[in-house]
C-alpha cells in the first residue's frame, strides 16, 4: 500500500519528531544544547516558522512550529536542521555516516486545549521516559516558559499567551499549571495522530479543509476524563 503524502497547512501548529540513529546520543555534551538553540534560532528565520515547544532528548527531538506562509516550510526546516546539526555533530566528534533513523514524523495540532496538551505532553517527555524530573530538564522549552532561560528565537503560542498579561503573569501561571500534567488520553492520542502522520483536530476543521478520509481517526466519545487518566 502506497504511503500517504505527509500533510502540513500553512498558519497551522505541528507536531514535530525526529529520531535518532541507534546507539547515539543527540546531546552527549552540554554545548551541543548551545550549538541545538543556535541552529533552531538561525533555521526558524530562514524558513519562516514559528517555534513554540521543543523537547531534546538523548534519542529523538520533539518540536511544536507554525510555517507562517507556506506548508512546505515544515518540511523544509526540519530538513534544514537536521542536515546542519549533523554537520556539526559529525564534525565536534571526528565521525561519519547517518545521525537520524528514518523520515521525521509530523502532524497537525488544532484547537486550544490540543495545542497546550501537546506542548504539556512534550515537555513532560524527559520525566515520562525517564531522563530525569520535567521542571529540572534543562533541554526542553520548559525553561524558556516558566522564565529559566531566555530562548529568544521562541514564538509563544495563543494558549500559553492567554495565560497572563505580562511575561512574569505567564511565568508564573504555567509554572502552576505544569504539575498537573495532562490527560494521558490525550497524549496517547497525539501519539496515535503522530505515528500516522494523521491530523489532531475536530471534524470540522478537517472537512473544512478537505483533509481525506483516509486520515480522519474515527471519533469516540468526549467529555472530561476520569482523575485516574489524568498523568502527574
Amino acid at each position: 500500500m502506497a504511503r500517504l503524502a505527509r500533510l502540513s497547512l500553512p498558519s497551522q501548529v505541528h507536531y514535530v519528531r525526529v529520531y535518532g540513529a541507534a546507539d547515539i546520543s543527540l546531546m552527549p555534551m552540554f554545548e551541543d544544547l548551545d550549538a541545538m538553540l543556535s541552529l533552531f534560532s538561525k533555521v526558524v528565520s530562514l524558513h519562516h516558522v514559528d517555534m513554540t515547544g521543543y523537547a531534546i532528548l538523548p534519542s529523538q527531538i520533539d518540536l511544536l512550529i507554525t510555517p507562517r506562509n507556506s506548508a512546505e516550510d515544515v518540511s523544509k526546516f526540519t530538513q534544514a536542521f537536521c542536515r546542519l546539526y549533523s554537520r556539526y555533530f559529525n564534525d565536534a566528534y571526528r565521525r561519519s555516516g547517518a545521525l537520524w533513523h528514518g523520515r521525521f514524523r509530523s502532524c497537525v495540532v488544532q484547537g486550544k486545549d490540543r495545542c497546550l496538551n501537546a506542548l504539556l505532553y512534550m515537555e513532560w517527555l524527559p520525566e515520562t521516559k525517564g531522563y530525569q524530573e520535567a521542571v529540572l530538564y534543562p533541554w526542553s522549552s520548559y525553561s524558556h516558559h516558566a522564565g529559566l532561560r531566555n530562548d529568544y528565537f521562541m514564538a509563544p503560542g495563543k494558549e500559553y499567551w492567554g495565560l497572563g498579561n505580562t511575561p512574569f503573569e505567564r511565568q508564573k501561571a504555567y509554572k502552576v499549571l505544569f504539575p498537573e500534567g495532562y490527560p494521558k488520553r490525550e497524549g496517547e492520542d497525539l501519539e496515535k495522530h503522530l505515528i500516522r502522520g494523521w491530523p489532531w483536530a475536530d471534524r470540522e476543521f478537517l472537512l473544512e479543509n478537505h483533509v481525506e478520509p483516509s486520515r480522519i481517526w474515527p471519533e469516540r466519545g468526549r467529555g472530561r476524563p476520569r482523575k485516574s487518566e489524568i498523568s502527574n
